[in-house]
């Protein structure tokens, strides 16, 4: 048994893709026969002179927070994070992401889109630049988000990544872009695996919700991170062509974001028959789950990794035959989605296997 940290984007208050992944890697991890943690480290940007002030006139109550920035409850996340993810303690600097780290054996970055620099924050974190000498370095399904590097004209943070990736003792990217730009950018050799969502077996689906139902009957649910009038125009049109109930998964429409608990959203998923989204992991477990599934292309959130899925399961894009304003496809495939799965998840399961061997 090997001590294992992993580091991603678990520590999110609105994104369920990212703790569901979070949960996955290190019930895998587990399954493998290792004792894994998640390392608790959230980067922060400086803040500007501007926003400093902005943070005072709001606790002196003469400034309101946006109406887009405001969440009712947030603490849905952690009360996921409480229930099915191991956390080291806080980690608020680099200092003390070293010393947390060397009590590892191995570092896993991955998955989800942890080097792409929009996100990560700490680019250099987040391709391992603190863990010290003597643990291994090694990414699981790891994304750049976009099908290029995104700093390419920055050419010392550029050498800087370089430096690093050639420290790791296995690399594995989510997409085949991901591969590519390992290759071409940083001269590193990386496998395309699968994200840990689709790589994980029945049994955590069943740990988090188990057999029950929800409470909503609805037959269609969209989870829309974009959407604007001309969708919701569109989304009746579908409710109204299938003749199904729908409901937002996502967040309410309203001044205030509501979110639903985590395993309230996978579980919604799960028991619908229709899925409408632009969302990479509702996709991945819309899949999973063998729902019917229309997909709306959103380049803003990085299409790489919807195409490299699509190509990676051998799914083709159909338009939907309606008058609609919005871009929509329903995905097809000539075969059930788990005999696609089934060489795809026995390579990536090996290439973690083998990164973990002494």
């Amino acid at each position: 048994m090997k001590k294992i940290g992993i580091l991603n984007f678990q520590y999110s208050t609105h994104n369920y893709g990212a703790v569901l992944q979070a949960a996955a890697l290190e019930h895998i991890c587990t399954q493998l026969g290792h004792e894994a943690q998640h390392l608790d480290y959230m980067a922060k940007r400086k803040v500007t002179l501007k926003g400093r002030v902005g943070q005072v006139l709001r606790k002196l109550g003469l400034r309101n927070t946006p109406a887009h920035a405001r969440v009712a409850n947030e603490e849905a996340f952690e009360r996921f994070r409480e229930r099915f993810i191991t956390r080291t303690k806080k980690i608020r600097n680099p200092s003390e992401f070293r010393s947390v780290a060397k009590g590892f054996d191995s570092v896993i970055v991955g998955s989800d889109q942890v080097w792409r620099p929009a996100f990560a924050k700490d680019t250099l974190g987040f391709f391992l630049g603190h863990v010290p000498e003597g643990v291994d370095r090694l990414s699981y399904a790891a994304s750049f988000g976009t099908s290029s590097w995104e700093k390419s004209n920055d050419a010392a943070l550029t050498d800087k990544v370089k430096k690093e990736l050639h420290k790791f003792k296995a690399v594995s990217c989510r997409e085949e872009s991901g591969v590519e730009i390992c290759r071409d950018v940083f001269g590193v050799e990386a496998e395309h695996v699968l994200d840990p969502l689709l790589l994980v077996d029945d049994g955590f689906f069943e740990k988090l919700i188990g057999k029950a139902g929800n409470k909503n009957n609805a037959k269609m649910v969209f989870y829309k991170l974009d959407s604007d009038d001309d969708f919701f125009e569109d989304l009746g049109r579908l409710a109204k062509f299938y003749n199904f109930d729908y409901l937002n998964i996502y967040s309410e429409r309203s001044d205030v974001r509501h979110y639903r608990e985590v395993i309230d959203w996978l579980s919604y998923i799960r028991d619908a028959e229709l899925v409408v989204s632009d969302s990479f992991h509702c996709i991945c477990l819309a899949l999973r789950f063998g729902k019917k599934v229309i997909y709306c292309p959103n380049e803003r959130r990085g299409q790489a990794r919807m195409d490299s899925l699509f190509s990676q399961l051998e799914i083709s894009l159909v338009p939907v035959k309606m008058d609609l304003k919005t871009p929509l496809y329903e995905l097809s495939r000539a075969g059930d989605i788990d005999s696609g799965l089934k060489k795809l998840r026995e390579s990536s399961q090996r290439f973690l296997v083998n990164a973990l061997e002494k």
